[in-house]
Protein backbone atom coordinates (compact mmCIF):
# COMPACT_ATOMS: atom_id res chain seq x y z
CA UNK A 1 0.00 0.00 0.00
CA UNK A 2 3.10 2.38 1.10
CA UNK A 3 3.93 2.28 -2.46
CA UNK A 4 0.65 2.64 -4.15
CA UNK A 5 0.13 5.71 -2.10
CA UNK A 6 4.21 7.16 -3.31
CA UNK A 7 3.12 6.33 -6.64
CA UNK A 8 -0.26 8.44 -6.42
CA UNK A 9 0.40 10.77 -4.12
CA UNK A 10 1.40 14.50 -5.56
CA UNK A 11 1.96 12.77 -9.30
CA UNK A 12 0.22 15.58 -10.48
CA UNK A 13 2.05 18.32 -8.80
CA UNK A 14 5.08 16.44 -10.24
CA UNK A 15 3.82 16.63 -13.15
CA UNK A 16 2.73 20.56 -12.96
CA UNK A 17 6.34 21.82 -11.18
CA UNK A 18 9.14 19.88 -12.96
CA UNK A 19 11.34 21.40 -15.06
CA UNK A 20 10.56 20.17 -18.26
CA UNK A 21 12.71 22.37 -20.24
CA UNK A 22 15.29 19.62 -18.86
CA UNK A 23 15.09 17.31 -21.54
CA UNK A 24 15.17 19.65 -24.52
CA UNK A 25 19.03 18.83 -24.91
CA UNK A 26 18.75 15.19 -24.72
CA UNK A 27 16.33 15.46 -27.13
CA UNK A 28 18.34 17.25 -29.75
CA UNK A 29 21.73 15.23 -28.56
CA UNK A 30 19.46 11.61 -29.16
CA UNK A 31 18.47 13.25 -32.70
CA UNK A 32 22.28 13.63 -33.59
CA UNK A 33 22.58 10.24 -32.50
CA UNK A 34 20.37 8.72 -34.75
CA UNK A 35 21.89 10.36 -37.44
CA UNK A 36 25.62 8.77 -35.73
CA UNK A 37 23.76 5.58 -36.14
CA UNK A 38 22.45 5.79 -39.44
CA UNK A 39 25.63 6.94 -41.16
CA UNK A 40 27.95 4.47 -40.00
CA UNK A 41 25.34 1.62 -41.01
CA UNK A 42 25.77 -0.55 -44.18
CA UNK A 43 24.21 1.51 -47.16
CA UNK A 44 22.58 -1.36 -48.74
CA UNK A 45 20.83 -2.21 -45.67
CA UNK A 46 19.74 0.45 -42.84
CA UNK A 47 17.65 -1.48 -40.09
CA UNK A 48 15.37 1.84 -39.49
CA UNK A 49 12.60 -0.61 -37.20
CA UNK A 50 15.61 -1.09 -35.30
CA UNK A 51 16.74 2.15 -34.78
CA UNK A 52 13.40 3.65 -34.17
CA UNK A 53 12.90 1.01 -31.27
CA UNK A 54 16.44 1.45 -29.65
CA UNK A 55 16.20 5.00 -30.27
CA UNK A 56 12.72 6.16 -30.00
CA UNK A 57 10.81 3.85 -28.06
CA UNK A 58 13.36 2.08 -25.42
CA UNK A 59 14.34 5.63 -24.21
CA UNK A 60 10.62 6.86 -23.92
CA UNK A 61 9.79 3.90 -21.84
CA UNK A 62 12.87 4.47 -19.83
CA UNK A 63 11.73 7.88 -19.42
CA UNK A 64 8.72 7.15 -18.21
CA UNK A 65 9.71 4.24 -15.36
CA UNK A 66 12.40 7.39 -14.52
CA UNK A 67 9.93 10.06 -13.96
CA UNK A 68 6.84 7.95 -12.18
CA UNK A 69 8.75 5.42 -10.28
CA UNK A 70 8.82 7.82 -6.56
CA UNK A 71 12.63 8.26 -6.20
CA UNK A 72 11.68 7.89 -2.46
CA UNK A 73 10.94 4.14 -3.37
CA UNK A 74 14.44 3.31 -3.36
CA UNK A 75 15.27 4.28 0.34
CA UNK A 76 12.02 2.21 1.51
CA UNK A 77 12.57 -1.32 2.73
CA UNK A 78 11.65 -4.21 0.13
CA UNK A 79 12.37 -6.41 3.21
CA UNK A 80 11.47 -5.94 6.90
CA UNK A 81 13.38 -7.66 10.13
CA UNK A 82 11.53 -8.47 12.81
CA UNK A 83 12.04 -5.87 15.89
CA UNK A 84 15.51 -5.57 17.07
CA UNK A 85 17.10 -7.38 14.43
CA UNK A 86 20.17 -6.40 12.86
CA UNK A 87 22.22 -7.97 9.24
CA UNK A 88 25.92 -5.76 8.74
CA UNK A 89 24.76 -2.25 8.78
CA UNK A 90 20.79 -3.05 7.95
CA UNK A 91 18.46 -1.92 11.19
CA UNK A 92 14.54 -2.73 10.30
CA UNK A 93 15.43 -4.08 6.76
CA UNK A 94 16.51 -3.87 3.32
CA UNK A 95 15.91 -0.81 1.05
CA UNK A 96 14.83 -0.88 -2.34
CA UNK A 97 18.09 0.35 -3.00
CA UNK A 98 20.32 -2.69 -1.64
CA UNK A 99 18.38 -4.63 -3.80
CA UNK A 100 19.19 -2.75 -6.40
CA UNK A 101 23.32 -3.16 -5.30
CA UNK A 102 22.80 -6.96 -4.92
CA UNK A 103 20.93 -7.05 -8.64
CA UNK A 104 23.71 -5.05 -9.87
CA UNK A 105 26.13 -7.65 -8.73
CA UNK A 106 24.06 -10.64 -9.58
CA UNK A 107 24.44 -8.63 -13.88
CA UNK A 108 28.07 -8.73 -13.36
CA UNK A 109 28.56 -12.80 -12.15
CA UNK A 110 25.78 -13.48 -14.91
CA UNK A 111 28.17 -11.52 -17.55
CA UNK A 112 31.04 -13.66 -16.69
CA UNK A 113 29.90 -17.31 -16.04
CA UNK A 114 26.46 -16.87 -17.41
CA UNK A 115 25.33 -19.68 -20.12
CA UNK A 116 27.68 -18.18 -23.54
CA UNK A 117 25.77 -20.65 -25.77
CA UNK A 118 22.98 -17.45 -26.49
CA UNK A 119 24.85 -14.73 -25.82
CA UNK A 120 26.02 -12.49 -28.61
CA UNK A 121 28.00 -9.68 -29.64
CA UNK A 122 27.73 -7.86 -32.67
CA UNK A 123 30.61 -7.52 -35.00
CA UNK A 124 31.27 -5.51 -38.57
CA UNK A 125 34.14 -6.10 -40.43
CA UNK A 126 34.35 -6.02 -43.77
CA UNK A 127 38.01 -6.29 -44.28
CA UNK A 128 38.16 -9.89 -42.24
CA UNK A 129 34.37 -10.50 -43.63
CA UNK A 130 33.47 -11.06 -40.16
CA UNK A 131 29.41 -9.66 -40.19
CA UNK A 132 26.65 -10.60 -37.93
CA UNK A 133 26.31 -11.46 -34.02
CA UNK A 134 29.13 -13.80 -32.48
CA UNK A 135 28.81 -16.28 -29.77
CA UNK A 136 32.05 -16.97 -28.06
CA UNK A 137 32.11 -20.15 -29.53
CA UNK A 138 31.42 -18.66 -33.18
CA UNK A 139 34.34 -16.43 -32.11
CA UNK A 140 36.66 -18.77 -30.60
CA UNK A 141 36.17 -20.73 -33.89
CA UNK A 142 37.99 -18.02 -35.95
CA UNK A 143 41.04 -18.86 -37.53
CA UNK A 144 43.19 -15.84 -37.82
CA UNK A 145 45.86 -17.86 -39.61
CA UNK A 146 43.74 -18.08 -42.80
CA UNK A 147 44.57 -14.23 -43.61
CA UNK A 148 47.47 -14.37 -45.99
CA UNK A 149 47.92 -10.73 -44.85
CA UNK A 150 50.45 -10.29 -41.96
CA UNK A 151 48.60 -7.29 -40.62
CA UNK A 152 45.23 -9.35 -40.90
CA UNK A 153 46.18 -12.36 -39.33
CA UNK A 154 46.69 -9.98 -36.36
CA UNK A 155 43.35 -7.98 -36.78
CA UNK A 156 41.71 -11.33 -36.83
CA UNK A 157 43.77 -12.09 -33.44
CA UNK A 158 43.17 -9.01 -31.87
CA UNK A 159 39.27 -8.91 -33.24
CA UNK A 160 38.77 -12.33 -31.67
CA UNK A 161 40.36 -11.48 -28.31
CA UNK A 162 38.16 -8.48 -27.70
CA UNK A 163 35.14 -10.18 -28.47
CA UNK A 164 35.42 -12.92 -26.06
CA UNK A 165 36.76 -9.78 -23.72
CA UNK A 166 33.61 -8.01 -24.67
CA UNK A 167 31.49 -10.76 -24.28
CA UNK A 168 32.32 -10.95 -20.54
CA UNK A 169 30.90 -7.32 -20.08
CA UNK A 170 27.60 -7.97 -22.25
CA UNK A 171 24.30 -9.87 -21.63
CA UNK A 172 21.65 -10.14 -24.00
CA UNK A 173 18.15 -9.28 -23.42
CA UNK A 174 15.48 -9.64 -25.97
CA UNK A 175 18.20 -10.80 -28.49
CA UNK A 176 20.15 -7.60 -28.54
CA UNK A 177 23.24 -7.32 -26.23
CA UNK A 178 23.79 -4.66 -23.33
CA UNK A 179 26.55 -3.63 -21.88
CA UNK A 180 26.12 -4.59 -17.74
CA UNK A 181 28.25 -1.96 -16.81
CA UNK A 182 25.76 0.71 -17.79
CA UNK A 183 23.37 -1.14 -15.70
CA UNK A 184 25.75 -1.28 -12.57
CA UNK A 185 26.67 1.74 -12.75
CA UNK A 186 23.82 3.42 -12.43
CA UNK A 187 22.17 0.75 -9.60
CA UNK A 188 25.66 1.28 -7.56
CA UNK A 189 24.97 5.50 -7.97
CA UNK A 190 21.38 4.46 -5.93
CA UNK A 191 22.97 2.83 -3.69
CA UNK A 192 25.49 4.87 -3.00
CA UNK A 193 23.08 8.10 -2.32
CA UNK A 194 21.05 5.66 -0.01
CA UNK A 195 23.89 5.30 2.23
CA UNK A 196 25.35 8.93 2.03
CA UNK A 197 21.85 10.26 2.98
CA UNK A 198 21.74 7.84 6.31
CA UNK A 199 25.25 8.99 7.17
CA UNK A 200 24.21 12.74 6.34
CA UNK A 201 21.29 12.10 8.89
CA UNK A 202 23.42 10.26 11.11
CA UNK A 203 26.21 13.01 11.14
CA UNK A 204 29.14 10.11 9.81
CA UNK A 205 30.63 12.73 7.69
CA UNK A 206 33.80 12.81 9.43
CA UNK A 207 37.07 10.55 10.29
CA UNK A 208 34.34 7.85 11.61
CA UNK A 209 34.55 3.93 10.95
CA UNK A 210 31.19 4.26 8.76
CA UNK A 211 32.97 7.14 6.38
CA UNK A 212 35.98 5.12 5.37
CA UNK A 213 34.15 1.59 5.48
CA UNK A 214 31.60 2.81 3.47
CA UNK A 215 33.25 2.95 -0.16
CA UNK A 216 35.45 -0.11 0.42
CA UNK A 217 31.94 -1.67 0.94
CA UNK A 218 30.53 -0.66 -2.27
CA UNK A 219 33.77 -0.55 -4.41
CA UNK A 220 34.92 -4.02 -3.12
CA UNK A 221 32.58 -6.35 -4.34
CA UNK A 222 31.78 -4.59 -7.69
CA UNK A 223 35.28 -3.79 -8.25
CA UNK A 224 36.11 -7.73 -8.17
CA UNK A 225 33.71 -8.84 -10.46
CA UNK A 226 34.40 -5.96 -13.10
CA UNK A 227 38.39 -7.36 -12.81
CA UNK A 228 37.51 -10.44 -13.74
CA UNK A 229 35.53 -9.25 -16.64
CA UNK A 230 38.33 -7.31 -17.06
CA UNK A 231 37.05 -3.64 -17.25
CA UNK A 232 39.20 -1.27 -15.47
CA UNK A 233 37.96 1.88 -17.23
CA UNK A 234 34.68 1.09 -15.68
CA UNK A 235 36.39 0.39 -12.79
CA UNK A 236 37.96 4.03 -12.68
CA UNK A 237 34.61 5.44 -13.13
CA UNK A 238 32.99 3.74 -10.20
CA UNK A 239 35.39 4.91 -7.90
CA UNK A 240 35.18 8.58 -9.64
CA UNK A 241 31.68 8.37 -9.20
CA UNK A 242 32.07 7.49 -5.54
CA UNK A 243 34.41 9.93 -5.13
CA UNK A 244 32.48 12.80 -5.73
CA UNK A 245 29.31 12.24 -4.94
CA UNK A 246 31.48 11.90 -1.39
CA UNK A 247 32.80 14.91 -2.17
CA UNK A 248 30.07 17.27 -2.53
CA UNK A 249 29.01 16.25 1.01
CA UNK A 250 29.47 18.57 3.93
CA UNK A 251 32.27 17.35 5.69
CA UNK A 252 35.03 18.74 7.95
CA UNK A 253 38.99 19.32 6.40
CA UNK A 254 40.11 16.53 7.76
CA UNK A 255 37.86 13.97 6.04
CA UNK A 256 38.52 15.80 2.38
CA UNK A 257 42.12 15.71 2.86
CA UNK A 258 41.65 12.24 3.47
CA UNK A 259 39.50 12.09 -0.13
CA UNK A 260 42.17 14.23 -1.65
CA UNK A 261 45.15 11.82 -0.53
CA UNK A 262 42.78 8.56 -2.02
CA UNK A 263 42.74 10.07 -5.31
CA UNK A 264 46.30 10.63 -5.62
CA UNK A 265 47.04 7.22 -5.43
CA UNK A 266 45.88 5.95 -8.54
CA UNK A 267 47.27 8.81 -10.29
CA UNK A 268 50.30 8.47 -9.18
CA UNK A 269 50.53 4.72 -10.40
CA UNK A 270 49.09 5.52 -13.50
CA UNK A 271 52.09 8.21 -14.33
CA UNK A 272 54.35 6.03 -13.07
CA UNK A 273 53.09 3.52 -15.75
CA UNK A 274 54.88 5.01 -18.27
CA UNK A 275 58.28 4.30 -16.72
CA UNK A 276 58.04 0.60 -17.25
CA UNK A 277 59.65 -1.24 -19.91
CA UNK A 278 57.49 -2.24 -23.07
CA UNK A 279 58.36 -5.93 -22.21
CA UNK A 280 56.84 -5.79 -18.20
CA UNK A 281 54.75 -8.07 -17.59
CA UNK A 282 52.47 -5.21 -16.34
CA UNK A 283 52.28 -3.81 -19.19
CA UNK A 284 50.49 -6.52 -20.88
CA UNK A 285 47.84 -6.76 -18.30
CA UNK A 286 45.00 -5.55 -20.15
CA UNK A 287 43.84 -1.86 -19.58
CA UNK A 288 47.38 -1.10 -18.70
CA UNK A 289 48.97 -1.38 -22.00
CA UNK A 290 46.51 1.31 -22.80
CA UNK A 291 47.56 3.29 -20.10
CA UNK A 292 51.12 2.85 -21.28
CA UNK A 293 50.73 3.59 -24.68
CA UNK A 294 49.12 6.64 -23.89
CA UNK A 295 52.03 8.00 -22.78
CA UNK A 296 53.92 6.69 -26.01
CA UNK A 297 52.44 8.06 -29.01
CA UNK A 298 54.52 6.43 -31.10
CA UNK A 299 53.89 2.82 -29.80
CA UNK A 300 51.28 0.42 -30.79
CA UNK A 301 47.76 0.93 -29.22
CA UNK A 302 46.91 3.96 -29.72
CA UNK A 303 45.62 3.43 -33.27
CA UNK A 304 42.41 4.24 -32.60
CA UNK A 305 42.86 7.93 -30.90
CA UNK A 306 45.75 8.52 -33.43
CA UNK A 307 42.86 7.95 -36.38
CA UNK A 308 40.05 10.04 -34.05
CA UNK A 309 42.44 13.05 -33.72
CA UNK A 310 43.42 12.70 -37.55
CA UNK A 311 40.21 12.38 -38.37
CA UNK A 312 39.32 16.21 -36.23
CA UNK A 313 42.07 17.90 -38.09
CA UNK A 314 40.87 16.29 -41.31
CA UNK A 315 37.42 18.24 -40.30
CA UNK A 316 39.16 21.18 -40.01
CA UNK A 317 37.18 24.68 -39.24
CA UNK A 318 34.55 23.85 -42.15
CA UNK A 319 34.50 20.27 -41.81
CA UNK A 320 33.93 17.62 -45.07
CA UNK A 321 29.98 17.70 -44.89
CA UNK A 322 27.34 15.10 -43.45
CA UNK A 323 27.86 11.55 -44.72
CA UNK A 324 31.26 12.77 -45.91
CA UNK A 325 33.40 11.49 -43.33
CA UNK A 326 35.74 8.38 -43.38
CA UNK A 327 36.41 7.66 -40.20
CA UNK A 328 33.17 5.79 -39.21
CA UNK A 329 33.79 3.34 -42.31
CA UNK A 330 37.02 1.41 -41.03
CA UNK A 331 37.61 2.38 -37.17
CA UNK A 332 36.56 0.10 -34.35
CA UNK A 333 33.65 1.24 -32.22
CA UNK A 334 33.36 4.42 -33.93
CA UNK A 335 29.68 5.20 -33.58
CA UNK A 336 30.13 4.53 -29.72
CA UNK A 337 33.77 5.65 -28.42
CA UNK A 338 34.62 8.23 -31.52
CA UNK A 339 30.96 9.69 -31.96
CA UNK A 340 32.56 13.19 -31.11
CA UNK A 341 35.30 12.47 -33.67
CA UNK A 342 33.17 11.23 -36.38
CA UNK A 343 30.81 14.54 -36.10
CA UNK A 344 33.73 16.56 -36.03
CA UNK A 345 35.20 15.24 -39.18
CA UNK A 346 32.08 16.07 -41.13
CA UNK A 347 31.04 19.34 -39.50
CA UNK A 348 34.11 20.76 -38.54
CA UNK A 349 35.17 22.94 -35.54
CA UNK A 350 33.00 26.19 -36.58
CA UNK A 351 29.93 23.45 -36.17
CA UNK A 352 31.20 21.70 -33.27
CA UNK A 353 31.50 24.36 -30.79
CA UNK A 354 28.06 24.71 -30.49
CA UNK A 355 27.41 21.02 -29.72
CA UNK A 356 30.06 21.19 -26.97
CA UNK A 357 29.03 24.17 -25.36
CA UNK A 358 25.04 22.78 -25.40
CA UNK A 359 26.94 19.39 -23.68
CA UNK A 360 27.99 21.69 -20.84
CA UNK A 361 25.33 23.55 -21.36
CA UNK A 362 23.59 20.51 -20.47
CA UNK A 363 25.77 19.40 -17.67
CA UNK A 364 25.35 23.03 -15.79
CA UNK A 365 21.28 22.19 -15.83
CA UNK A 366 22.13 19.32 -13.86
CA UNK A 367 24.44 20.43 -11.52
CA UNK A 368 21.81 22.99 -11.15
CA UNK A 369 18.71 21.07 -10.23
CA UNK A 370 20.66 19.24 -7.74
CA UNK A 371 22.10 22.43 -5.71
CA UNK A 372 18.82 24.29 -5.89
CA UNK A 373 17.32 21.45 -2.93
CA UNK A 374 17.59 23.28 -0.15
CA UNK A 375 17.95 20.70 2.88
CA UNK A 376 17.86 21.60 6.67
CA UNK A 377 20.77 21.21 8.95
CA UNK A 378 18.68 19.27 12.03
CA UNK A 379 19.50 16.38 14.24
CA UNK A 380 18.31 13.13 13.27
CA UNK A 381 15.16 13.20 15.32
CA UNK A 382 13.95 16.45 13.84
CA UNK A 383 13.77 14.75 10.22
CA UNK A 384 10.92 14.31 8.92
CA UNK A 385 10.12 11.49 6.50
CA UNK A 386 9.78 14.53 3.56
CA UNK A 387 13.33 15.44 4.54
CA UNK A 388 14.78 12.46 4.61
CA UNK A 389 13.24 11.80 0.78
CA UNK A 390 14.40 15.43 -0.94
CA UNK A 391 17.84 14.96 0.71
CA UNK A 392 18.21 11.39 -0.90
CA UNK A 393 16.77 12.78 -4.11
CA UNK A 394 19.72 15.70 -3.51
CA UNK A 395 21.87 12.82 -3.30
CA UNK A 396 20.95 10.92 -6.65
CA UNK A 397 20.47 14.44 -8.17
CA UNK A 398 24.45 14.49 -7.66
CA UNK A 399 24.93 11.42 -8.81
CA UNK A 400 23.01 11.68 -12.24
CA UNK A 401 24.92 14.94 -12.55
CA UNK A 402 28.70 13.43 -12.00
CA UNK A 403 27.26 10.36 -14.46
CA UNK A 404 26.32 12.85 -17.63
CA UNK A 405 30.05 14.62 -16.37
CA UNK A 406 31.85 11.53 -16.30
CA UNK A 407 30.67 9.78 -19.29
CA UNK A 408 30.76 13.52 -21.65
CA UNK A 409 34.72 14.50 -20.20
CA UNK A 410 36.38 10.82 -20.73
CA UNK A 411 34.68 11.13 -24.10
CA UNK A 412 35.89 13.79 -25.41
CA UNK A 413 39.08 13.81 -23.80
CA UNK A 414 39.68 10.17 -25.46
CA UNK A 415 39.00 11.63 -28.78
CA UNK A 416 40.66 14.57 -28.33
CA UNK A 417 43.53 12.37 -26.56
CA UNK A 418 44.01 13.95 -23.55
CA UNK A 419 43.12 10.71 -21.90
CA UNK A 420 43.84 7.07 -22.09
CA UNK A 421 41.28 4.90 -23.88
CA UNK A 422 38.36 4.16 -21.45
CA UNK A 423 35.64 3.10 -24.32
CA UNK A 424 33.03 5.32 -23.14
CA UNK A 425 30.16 6.40 -25.03
CA UNK A 426 28.75 9.77 -25.37
CA UNK A 427 25.62 10.33 -23.49
CA UNK A 428 22.79 10.23 -25.46
CA UNK A 429 24.85 10.65 -28.94
CA UNK A 430 26.24 7.33 -28.78
CA UNK A 431 24.19 4.69 -30.98
CA UNK A 432 21.73 2.92 -29.24
CA UNK A 433 22.38 0.27 -26.61
CA UNK A 434 21.76 0.24 -22.87
CA UNK A 435 23.75 3.90 -22.40
CA UNK A 436 20.86 5.64 -23.94
CA UNK A 437 18.22 3.98 -22.03
CA UNK A 438 19.82 4.37 -19.47
CA UNK A 439 20.51 8.25 -19.95
CA UNK A 440 16.88 8.54 -20.42
CA UNK A 441 15.90 6.66 -17.25
CA UNK A 442 18.35 8.97 -15.26
CA UNK A 443 16.85 12.00 -16.94
CA UNK A 444 13.20 10.79 -15.60
CA UNK A 445 14.61 10.80 -11.98
CA UNK A 446 16.01 13.82 -12.79
CA UNK A 447 13.09 15.65 -14.12
CA UNK A 448 10.89 14.72 -11.30
CA UNK A 449 13.87 15.33 -8.82
CA UNK A 450 13.35 19.57 -10.44
CA UNK A 451 9.92 19.73 -9.17
CA UNK A 452 11.57 19.19 -5.61
CA UNK A 453 12.54 23.12 -6.09
CA UNK A 454 9.01 24.18 -6.26
CA UNK A 455 8.40 21.60 -3.27
CA UNK A 456 11.14 23.65 -0.99
CA UNK A 457 9.66 27.24 -2.02
CA UNK A 458 6.11 26.25 -1.19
Amino acid sequence: MNFLYDFAHNLSERIRYSKWQLILFPILFSIIGIYVGISTSERDFIPYKSFAVENMLFPLIFFAVGFLLPVSLWRRYAIRFSAGQHILWNKGGFSFAFVLFLFAIFLQAMAIWGDKSWDKIPLDNTRLNLKGYYTEAALRSIDEKSYSVPKDVELARITKNNGITQLRRHLSIFSRPFQVGEFVKIFCMIFVAKLLTDMRINRQMNLCKEFVGFPILVLLPICFFTFLMPNYSMMIIYGLLVFFMLFVQEMNIKARILLIAVLAIPCVMAFSVQNLDKENPIVRVHGVNRIWAFFHEDRAGNDQQNEALQALADGGIQGKGLDKGTIKHHLFGARNDFAYSILGEELGLLRMLPITMALMGFLFTCFWVAGKIKIKNEPYSNYSPKDRDIMFAQNLAWGIAMIFSLNIFFHIGVNLRLLPNTGQPLSFISSGGANLVMNFFLMGMLVQISSLNMDNKT
